[in-house]
């Protein structure tokens, strides 16, 4: 891809992920074009890669389309997700086993976790969710897994859009900062049993919420078959 391609790539990923733009919303690539002053070119390669992150569909001769949220891809990814991240979790832990490097570690933690409830009380669900995986990186970027954490989050954005669908929810929030704290806390206390359960009951969360935000949302959801 060139400089102009990824850019326009990262642009609508972005508005995607964050529900600018809205599952089921039409995208019309000249109009796309013209407001981000590129050429229709970018703006087609940008629909064919997102089309493969299962972000967008493409009707041939019709037009393109924000993907529905679909539970089955969302399923897969956040196994993809779990699997991955309990694995790195577990190099993250055994590098700590200096008390010192526990206490470093978990105060810098400690700093997300503070940030991350300053969006809440703003009411920032996007910069919550920043934070969110602001945590989450930590244990790859401190285990030297960061082509790891690149790989999961180009490809769990319907995992993301999720994401930020549930934080509307007030007491979901207030779960995840909970769930966050017990986490650091078992990191700061050297337990990496007791931080993989944490961490493995946080990850299968989103599961359990996926058909009351269903319920909420119809409209944002694929009709099964």
């Amino acid at each position: 891809m060139k400089n102009t391609d990824v850019s326009a790539y990262e642009i609508l990923r972005d508005k995607i992920i964050n529900l600018d733009f809205k599952p089921g919303q039409e995208l019309n690539i000249n109009s796309l074009a013209q407001k981000m002053g590129v050429s229709r070119s970018p703006i087609r390669d940008a629909l064919l890669h997102l089309e493969l992150d299962n972000l967008v569909e493409i009707f041939p001769q019709k037009g393109t389309r924000v993907s529905f949220l679909d539970k089955k891809i969302i399923k897969q990814e956040r196994f993809m997700r779990a699997t991955l991240e309990l694995g790195v979790l577990k190099i993250f832990m055994e590098s700590l086993k200096d008390e010192s490097k526990r206490e470093i570690a978990a105060t810098k933690l400690q700093a997300i976790l503070l940030e991350q409830n300053a969006s809440f009380l703003d009411g920032n669900q996007k910069a919550f969710l920043q934070k969110d995986n602001a945590l989450h990186h930590f244990f790859y970027s401190e285990s030297g897994n960061e082509w790891l954490w690149n790989v999961l989050v180009s490809h769990t954005g319907n995992d993301y859009r999720v994401r930020i669908l549930s934080y509307n929810a007030e007491k979901i929030a207030d779960n995840v900062e909970k769930e966050h704290r017990q986490l650091v806390e078992a990191i700061r206390e050297g337990d990496a049993e007791k931080a993989r359960k944490i961490d493995e009951e946080h990850l299968q969360k989103i599961s359990d919420v996926l058909e009351e935000l269903e319920t909420s949302y119809p409209e944002y959801f694929c009709k099964e078959t």
